[in-house]
């Protein structure tokens, strides 16, 4: 039986190739954990000390729980395994930042008798499809009643704050929420709760039934999207310098083979010298479009002044014509739902609108067309590769 996880799909999103290395081929690195990483594992650790304790009727002071998350902290960091990608910052910066998290975390929400905890770090798996083929995995960091009301609470130790309209359409909790109906189909209301305690600010929401089956829907697109994919090319973003696979991404790979050389075998490396005579070629191009712009500004400006339309030189001649140039409102332009009405109206659209063809070519290789959409236009496909190189920096 199939089963997925939040983590699971979300990493397909972000990198299929990152998806291919961990799940698929299952690749073992050697690559330890982030700083971050290591840091929100101790606060969740500390945090569910905390409210396993008090299950037990045993009320801990914050000191108690700092110096559980200190000692956990001194016994368990290896900077060997532990790595930190923002350099200008120290392990005891983390660490420091860790423990004031919990420290506020605990400020406002002592006596802790809001709601009564019914799980800590839930393990369990719930159906997805109303078949049941699929199954999800539910990791819930607190899982609380308060009367009637269930409460999911998750724990972040990022430093980004997001808006209510995000939390609004966040997946994770919303997936949770879907699998807790699941588990107990009597639960009348969920709250989703995020604690962000770098801002020591609480962000609650909550999901309708009609949402919860569009979430389903959804991520059962996805599934199907992961499981028809048969090429998983890697996707470049930020969150490369914190991917354990970057020494293997065909997008980075060459970097780290290349880094390891002294200066002089590096300049002599045959991708090296390739990139840097395409680079200063590139860069002549531009030069050269440049001038070419400035001689054209400047050569119709003299033709402009001396009132002539043909302009000679050395057994050349240059020759100055000016032609209209109509444009419509683009895609950002309010005008442009009114622009399209007008052409329907008097009867221009069938004759002149066409598809854009590069948009849907982008949509579907971006897996953003539904798959029976997909299989009606299959006929019409004719499947290719073209080729471009991009300079930039890195």
């Amino acid at each position: 039986m199939p089963t997925y996880s939040h983590s699971r799909l979300s990493t397909f999103e972000q990198c299929p190739k990152k998806y291919w290395f961990g799940y698929i081929e299952k690749v073992e690195v050697e690559q330890g954990t982030s700083i971050e990483a290591f840091m929100g594992s101790l606060v969740h650790e500390a945090l569910e000390k905390l409210y396993k304790d008090l299950q037990f009727l045993k009320s801990c002071t914050v000191q108690e729980i700092v110096d559980f998350y200190n000692g956990r902290w001194e016994k368990e960091y290896d900077p060997d395994a532990v790595y930190i990608v923002r350099t200008e910052y120290k392990e005891e910066n983390y660490r420091r930042m860790g423990e004031r998290f919990i420290r506020d975390y605990y400020a406002r929400h002592q006596p802790f008798t809001q709601a009564k905890t019914i799980g800590l770090e839930t393990q369990w798996m719930a159906p997805i499809d109303d078949a049941g083929e699929y199954q999800m995995h539910i990791r819930i960091d607190r899982l609380a009643l308060d009367g009637e009301t269930f409460e999911i609470h998750d724990y972040k130790t990022s430093n980004t704050l997001p808006t209510q309209d995000k939390a609004d359409t966040d997946r994770q909790l919303a997936l949770y929420a879907y699998g807790l109906k699941r588990k107990f189909p009597w639960a009348k209301r969920i709250r989703l709760i995020w604690h962000y305690l770098a801002f020591d600010k609480d962000i609650e929401s909550e999901r309708s039934d009609e949402q919860l089956e569009l979430l389903k829907a959804e991520i059962m697109r996805v599934i199907r999207q992961v499981e028809s994919t048969t090429e998983f090319e890697p996707r470049q973003s930020p969150l490369c310098n914190w991917c354990e696979f970057q020494r293997l991404c065909p997008l980075w790979k060459h970097k780290f083979a290349t880094d390891a050389l002294p200066p002089e075998e590096f300049r002599k490396e045959d991708g090296v010298k390739l990139v840097n005579e395409f680079a200063r070629l590139k860069e002549q191009e531009r030069d050269v479009a440049i001038k070419i712009e400035e001689a054209t500004q400047r050569l119709v400006a003299f033709a402009k002044q001396q009132g002539i339309q043909n302009v000679f030189g050395s057994g050349r001649r240059a020759a100055i014509r000016t032609y209209p140039k109509l444009s419509f409102p683009k895609k950002e332009d309010p005008r442009r739902a009114e622009f399209f009405r007008t052409m329907k109206v008097v009867g221009l659209w069938d004759q002149l609108a066409v598809p854009d063809v590069y948009e849907l070519a982008k949509m579907l290789n971006e897996g953003q067309v539904h798959d029976d959409v997909k299989r009606l236009l299959e006929p019409f496909i004719e499947k290719g590769t073209t080729t471009r190189i991009y300079i930039n920096s890195y």
